[in-house]
């Protein structure tokens, strides 16, 4: 495995800005810049007592990614983390095991590599991990958008509804593809969708501003695509939004747009 399979896709934390927004049908808020991946010291990841990490498992036990949280650490001695599961087991890493862990704080997504220095089960399952000597990450800009798949129902300026699903969202506004045209460019819609952050549903009532909207890619199901900006969204709902794509970013970092 190399560095760069890490943080998946490295330069794909990208500026969003609204005069982008109208530039592409395919993208609600244009091209995303990149951003070059960067070495960053362990205390630049801000960790905390029960901060959420992901762990990759080695390849062979073909488990892939699960979550452990931060017991703390020993600087440049160990990292002690929950032991992982996976399907209601422990997953049974073994001395000497490699792993990837994967963080984010504040705006960077960070990555590195651990071995597995002794596995532990009193006073509770734990493991202790190799400090570790190099800590790769990325400058996440405040639009970076994410790829999802999320039912939504979009209401026109005539109150016209439908359904519609967001192909993709970042905190300043999504990517719509739907059945109809749900107007032209500076007309306001309101959508309805849920989010599912941290295990809860959160039920999102909010308006947007048309800044591109063009006809699907041939043969979809969907005839139209539409990059919306969101206008006046209250505090609370600005800070679900922000929430979804960062956990979308360190749940799925390959979802990236």
């Amino acid at each position: 495995m190399t560095l760069d399979s890490v943080i998946q896709k490295p330069v794909a934390f990208g500026v969003e800005t609204a005069s982008d927004a109208g530039s592409a049908a395919s993208s609600p808020a244009g091209d995303a810049t990149p951003t070059p991946r960067k070495v960053f010291a362990f205390d630049d990841m801000h960790l905390q007592v029960g901060d959420r990490l992901q762990l990759e498992c080695p390849a062979q036990m073909g488990i892939g990614r699960v979550f452990v949280r931060v017991v703390g650490y020993l600087e440049n001695a160990s990292l002690i983390v929950t032991a992982p599961t996976h399907g209601g087991q422990r997953v049974n890493l073994v001395d000497n095991d490699t792993v990837v862990i994967r963080a984010f704080s504040r705006q960077s997504a960070f990555a590195f590599r651990s071995s597995v220095l002794r596995t532990c089960r009193l006073p509770f399952d734990y493991l202790h991990l190799s400090f570790p000597e190099v800590v790769h990450g990325s400058v996440i800009r405040k639009s970076t958008r994410v790829r999802t798949h999320l039912p939504a129902k979009c209401l026109d300026a005539g109150g016209e509804a439908q359904a519609a699903v967001i192909e993709n969202i970042s905190s300043t506004g999504i990517l719509l593809a739907l059945p109809h045209s749900p107007g032209a460019r500076g007309e306001i819609v309101h959508l309805e969708f849920d989010a599912h952050l941290h295990d809860v549903d959160t039920r999102l009532n909010v308006e947007a501003e048309i800044v591109s909207v063009a006809p699907g890619p041939s043969g979809s199901d969907a005839a139209w695509r539409c990059g919306l900006e969101f206008r006046n969204l209250e505090p609370g709902d600005r800070m679900v939004i922000k929430g979804l794509v960062y956990q979308q970013i360190i749940e799925n970092p390959s979802s990236i747009a």
